[in-house]
């Protein structure tokens, strides 16, 4: 047997688990020294963008987590990054969910936030506002739209909207300037295009998961959309846009090494396949 058929067959053999150990190392060593691969920006990513920075400060903005923990890896990243957008901007903003676990994981993105939020001067109550999980669905969001207070009394800790500095004010939809939807499916874009787009003419911009995204597209062709990010590598985007590269772009570095591993593993067994069949030990 020669040198070369010796290794061939040792390519051959190789076993699976050394494939995954390889993957694994390049996926974890991306993450913690990120290469900085480029990522071109899309429109609707732009679009996402200026519907934020072109508001005037202090805008009210509100902020729908439609998402629950399954969805973290891309919708997690959307909200990040869009609530780090509103606070370089001095927007104000409020959180709310129609999904049980939407309070939890917007929690989570505060508690992230932290230091940012106190850098910046941002008080709670005052400029920005978690609520409970509003139970309902599409009937909900139509009540909120319709009456703020009445639908949502309180905030996720028990105090009462009229006490809220900023939420004094808000009556129905058309008190905010601006809809963020973040959402992984139902309820999510639909429910909030028929009960506070369409009645009260409030601009919406979306965030869904990659998957779902060109679902959505025809609402931004037609301008009911006014923006949007496309799963994690919108997330990436926007991160770029808005000069603050963090968990998405570092993630989609990794994505790009798993997917370059994987690439090398099938042009290898490729090659030796071929190699393996001139020396007909393959059929």
């Amino acid at each position: 047997m020669s040198e070369k058929t010796s290794m061939l067959e040792k390519i051959e053999r190789i076993d699976r688990r050394v494939i995954y150990v390889v993957l694994i190392i390049a996926v974890i060593a991306v993450l913690l020294n990120p290469i900085g691969l480029p990522v071109p920006v899309t429109s609707p990513t732009i679009k996402y963008r200026d519907a934020i920075s072109s508001l005037p400060p202090g805008s009210l903005v509100y902020i729908a987590v439609e998402f629950e923990a399954a969805s973290l890896p891309e919708n997690g990243p959307q909200l990040e990054v869009t609530m780090r957008l509103l606070i370089k901007h001095n927007m104000k903003f409020v959180l709310a969910s129609l999904r049980s676990g939407g309070p939890a994981v917007a929690q989570i993105y505060l508690d992230k936030l932290k230091g940012v939020i106190d850098s910046s001067g941002k008080r709670y109550g005052e400029d920005f506002v978690l609520m409970p999980y509003l139970v309902g669905g599409e009937t909900a969001a139509a009540a909120l739209a319709k009456d703020f207070k009445s639908t949502a009394k309180t905030d996720l800790y028990g105090k009462t909207v009229g006490d809220i500095p900023i939420l004094r004010n808000v009556k129905d939809a058309k008190d905010f300037s601006l809809a963020v939807c973040i959402t992984s499916g139902t309820p999510g874009v639909e429910e909030y295009l028929r009960q506070w787009v369409s009645p009260y003419n409030v601009p919406m911009i979306v965030g869904a998961l990659g998957v779902a995204a060109p679902t959505y597209m025809p609402y931004f062709s037609s301008g009911q959309i006014k923006g949007m990010l496309g799963g994690l590598r919108g997330a990436a985007e926007l991160e770029i846009l808005a000069g603050a590269p963090s968990a998405a772009v570092s993630s989609m570095d990794a994505l790009s090494a798993g997917h370059l591993v994987t690439i090398i593993f099938i042009l290898l067994g490729n090659v030796v396949f071929f190699l393996r069949k001139r020396e007909g030990k393959v059929k």
